[in-house]
């Protein structure tokens, strides 16, 4: 069956043409044609073909009724009822019996003399008796009183232009005293035998009714209609009807009720191991097609044929198999550049096969997403109710399903383990793996998961197509100004997130990410931040919030661009870096980021790196401190210093490039009057701590005097400028942030 023909048949539309048979029913049909035309039509048969729902009854029926059709003698009339379709108020016994009222009145009107038939032609004579006996009998044995005149009309299924005959049929008066039930009965059995008449009656989605409705039904194949020359086939789920049964009687077995009406019973057979699996397959791959105009390659129809393989193999009817392609299909066609269809697959079928393994998936990716944001934390307790929940969940399923911890661990991130008694899960995803799955849009990325389930991205990262439009920009320096004002609108705080934007490009911009990105992008982007880190440490600072430069982790971002480019070409790269430190507008930050190299080669600081996580080598970041250094050295840089709010930081930095020496020169010149010196100590207290006691600016005397001359020259300078009574408010002030610092 091709995903043309399933979309012209409707979702869940069953076989009706040979052409669109899939499972083997066309034989089965013929047999089972050959056979019920073969019974002995001296008395009534009921077959029954069972099977569960969307095993394919209604396709074998449509079959078999083609090869009924073709097979049937001239006086053999195949009818097929729908009792679910009956209007409110109506019977099941009309439903048949009216039907048949029809038939006999034309068969009979065909025995009648000339006379007879003008005068019916003519309408001024009522139907034949026989049709007459058959509707009164049809309104005796279903309980009515009135009339049946509702029930003419060109509706009756299957008849065509004899319904037209019906109009003449139901005018008969219904209403009056006549035969008994068992008379009529009588007086019918005899004419349809005169007459060599016989009927296939067919019943199909018996399962679809009512209780009350099913128990009708089944009355009336069991003694209102059970006229020899009939055969009855029903259709039907026997654990739904005979449930039904058990309802609609108040009987403790609704099997056995079942038996004494059903004499032939035929399941549908269990369709062969691989039928099903390779049904999904085929349709899989066939609306691939038809919706993306190519064939998957080979890494897809890898994946695909895992998922049917595995998850395929638990489908147990032809329905599941529709129902999952229909699913796939109302998904996919929005969803095509947004998804690994392979993992779409798969979650459509958890969701037919076993739809509480699918709700549990999108709990687990919605808790894990939030972990791995950094956004929040699932609780130890959280944790061990999830685990739980799909060790139940793995239990329940059949002993021969091939769910598994250790298979589902192909398709969502983060597990671990090979018990699904003990399943590993919220398991941190390598920096390589995450990027992987990322770019191939798969399930276990967290960019795109929620895609799989509703449409939309999660409402905390960034849009796909960020990074698209960022590494444009990047790549074209005549498009610099486009691309800070694109990182600057990321910085606004984020309604969805405790972090905003900016914070997820810089988490983002990873080795394995920029090992696709051209060396022009990366020095597009190392523009950026020697051009405008000082205006974005200044956005995060004017928020008022505690904040520590650290926090954003610039100087990694920077490392990662740095490493790609030198990487490329070591010498044009180094020079293009140079120039970055000698005219970069963010002169404080390049004066954090040269003592960061500095520290990271051991030159300063204690916490060197290994050689093969080193950014530059030992000369490389001396010569970028002599340019430094060289910059400084110009007034109008020093005298942007005292104005840093971040000055014990700089100076840090510089003691580092510099010399402690150049540091306490510089404090030297700033400090000779007192308000200066005053005010410079305000500049080097720490920035603001958020605390009990709310936020405040401490002073560490310790940290800072060894540029001021030693601890206690600051002291006693304080000591004399307070005995001098001048600047009582700023001695205060620094009296305070000492104190606090303690």
């Amino acid at each position: 069956m091709s995903q043309h023909d399933s979309k012209s048949r409707g979702i869940d539309s069953p076989v009706s043409e040979a052409i669109e048979d899939s499972y083997g029913f066309v034989t089965l049909a013929e047999s089972l044609s050959r056979s019920i035309l073969a019974m002995d039509y001296e008395t009534s048969t009921v077959v029954g073909i069972e099977g569960p729902w969307g095993a394919g009854k209604t396709s074998l029926l449509n079959l078999l009724l083609s090869h009924l059709k073709a097979g049937v003698s001239e006086e053999t009339h195949v009818l097929q009822i729908f009792p679910w379709l009956n209007t409110e108020g109506g019977s099941s016994v009309e439903s048949l019996l009216v039907p048949v009222a029809a038939i006999l009145d034309a068969e009979a009107a065909k025995t009648e003399c000339g006379f007879r038939r003008l005068l019916r032609k003519m309408k001024k004579s009522k139907a034949s008796t026989l049709a007459t006996d058959v509707l009164r009998y049809a309104q005796q044995a279903s309980g009515r009183a009135a009339p049946l005149a509702e029930l003419a009309g060109d509706w009756i299924p299957g008849l065509g232009p004899v319904a037209k005959v019906m109009t003449t049929v139901s005018a008969a008066d219904l209403s009056i005293r006549g035969k008994t039930v068992i008379a009529l009965r009588k007086d019918i059995e005899s004419s349809i035998s005169r007459l060599n008449l016989k009927f296939i009656v067919v019943i199909d989605d018996l399962d679809r009714l009512e209780p009350a409705q099913a128990v009708e039904v089944l009355r009336m194949v069991r003694s209102v209609a059970d006229f020899s020359g009939f055969r009855y086939i029903l259709c039907y789920d026997p654990d739904v009807l005979s449930h039904a049964i058990q309802k609609g009687l108040g009987v403790t077995d609704g099997r056995h009720y079942l038996q004494k009406i059903v004499q032939l019973s035929f399941p549908i057979p269990r369709h062969e191991s691989y039928d099903l699996r390779r049904e999904f397959f085929t349709g899989a791959v066939t609306l691939y097609i038809d919706i993306k105009g190519v064939e998957p390659d080979r890494a897809m129809l890898t994946d695909l044929k895992s998922i049917s393989d595995t998850c395929g193999a638990m489908l147990r009817t032809p329905r599941e198999v529709r129902l999952t392609l229909s699913a796939l299909s109302f998904r996919y066609t929005p969803l095509h550049d947004y998804v690994w269809f392979p993992d779409l697959c798969f979650l459509q079928l958890l969701r037919t096969i076993t739809p509480e393994l699918y709700s549990w998936s999108e709990h687990y990716l919605t808790e894990l997403a939030v972990m791995e944001s950094g956004e929040g934390h699932v609780p130890e307790k959280k944790r061990a109710a999830i685990s739980n929940q799909l060790t139940n969940i793995l239990k329940a399923l059949p002993i021969s399903s091939p769910l598994s911890v250790m298979m589902l661990r192909s398709w969502l991130p983060g597990i671990a383990g090979v018990s699904n008694d003990a399943p590993g899960l919220f398991g941190k995803t390598p920096e390589a793996e995450e990027h992987e799955l990322s770019s191939s849009r798969r399930l276990g990325s967290r960019d795109w998961w929620r895609y799989y389930f509703a449409f939309t991205p999660p409402k905390n990262i960034l849009l796909p197509g960020f990074f698209e439009k960022l590494f444009r920009l990047a790549g074209n320096d005549s498009e610099y100004a486009n691309l800070a004002d694109l990182l600057f609108d990321q910085v606004t705080p984020y309604v969805f997130s405790s972090r905003n934007r900016f914070e997820q490009v810089l988490e983002k911009l990873t080795p394995a990410r920029l090992t696709g990105v051209t060396p022009s992008q990366c020095r597009g982007l190392v523009w950026f931040f020697f051009e405008h880190a000082d205006d974005v440490l200044s956005h995060y600072q004017a928020r008022g919030d505690w904040f520590a430069k650290h926090d954003l982790k610039l100087d990694e971002v920077v490392d990662n661009l740095l490493r790609r480019l030198l990487e490329e070409d070591r010498t044009a790269s180094f020079t293009y870096l140079s120039g970055r430190a000698e005219s970069g507008k963010a002169w404080y930050w390049i004066a954090l980021y040269l003592q960061h190299l500095l520290w990271q080669n051991g030159i300063a600081g204690n916490r060197a790196e290994p050689k093969q996580s080193r950014i530059c080598t030992d000369e490389e970041v001396e010569r970028l401190c002599r340019i430094y250094n060289v910059r400084l050295s110009d007034g109008d840089e020093r005298s942007r210093i005292a104005q840093l709010e971040d000055l014990v930081g700089f100076i840090s930095a510089w003691s580092d490039i510099s010399s402690p020496t150049s540091v306490s020169m510089w404090i030297a010149s700033e400090t000779r009057e007192d308000k200066q010196f005053l005010q410079l100590l305000l500049q080097l207290r720490s920035h603001n701590i958020s605390s009990a006691i709310g936020s405040y600016r401490a002073m560490n005397l310790k940290y800072i005097s060894d540029f001021l001359g030693g601890e206690e020259r600051v002291r006693q300078r304080l000591v004399d400028i307070e005995a001098n009574g001048t600047f009582p408010e700023l001695v205060q002030q620094i009296r305070e942030s000492i104190s606090m610092s303690s």
